[in-house]
């Protein structure tokens, strides 16, 4: 399974008088304690502040054990949605608590625990449109069982780069499994709006989860604003982004 200096003499009295002069360094420390105190205080409060998931974790579900080459490990399975319109209700849950209509997001939450080193086995309904990666390299399904995916039950290795509606790209966070990526590409849907009674694609995926610890997921299709249309809900934190505990 994949395994899974500073130099001269110090100053004397005389440079550094009782007045005049003297009073310039103080007050250089004073400004600088300042500067120094806002910096800690945004900090601070930018720190505090935390995405809340819409539906809080959704903990992977467990179907028995599987074999993968010749280890019996955990089975679990997940389930998630894209949507392109973050406003939305589905089942009395908010995709987005602060959605915005012309943000695309994830849901029903940003947020997922799986077991370490178990089989997971992933679906998708992504009800989005797209268009071009800017890096056709994500059009590749990568870190997958068998490097594959399984889109409107059809087994693939890839999808157009040029029909892509977003993608589950998985990296760990520092100090966690450097080697474990995952990066599946989801195709696009046709035309704009679409809803859960809409048009979709069905993505089925599985992978070997890593080792304990923090990964981190993010959508890698240019779907946002500005900034090489990265910004918006690229950048916004819990649209297209989100954490995968491995525990």
């Amino acid at each position: 399974m994949p395994e899974v200096a500073s130099s001269g003499s110090e100053p004397t009295r005389d440079v550094w008088p009782t007045k005049g002069p003297k009073a310039k360094p103080a007050g250089l420390l004073i400004t600088f304690g300042i500067a120094l105190a806002l910096i800690v205080g945004v900090g601070a409060l930018f720190y505090g502040e935390t995405y809340r998931s819409p539906s809080g974790t959704e903990v992977a579900k467990s179907v028995g054990t599987a074999t993968v080459n010749g280890v019996t490990v955990p089975h679990v399975t997940l389930h998630f949605q894209t949507y392109p319109d973050s406003t939305g209700i589905v089942n009395g849950v908010p995709i987005h608590p602060s959605g915005n209509s012309g943000w695309p997001a994830y849901g029903l939450t940003n947020s997922y625990q799986v077991p370490a080193h178990a089989l997971v086995t992933v679906y998708v309904r992504q009800y989005d449109s797209g268009g071009s990666l800017n890096n056709p390299w994500f059009a590749t399904v990568r870190g997958t069982i068998d490097g594959t995916a399984i889109v409107d039950g059809k087994v693939v290795k890839s999808i157009s780069p040029n029909d892509v509606g977003h993608t589950f790209t998985v990296r760990a966070t520092p100090g966690t499994d450097p080697g474990f990526f995952l990066s599946v590409p989801l195709p696009a849907v046709d035309g704009d709006n679409q809803t859960d009674n809409g048009k979709y694609h069905t993505v089925v995926f599985s992978f070997v989860s890593g080792s304990k610890g923090l990964y981190a997921w993010n959508c890698e299709f240019p779907c946002g604003e500005m900034l090489a249309s990265f910004g918006g809900p690229m950048s916004a934190y819990g649209f297209m982004s989100g954490f995968i505990n491995v525990a």
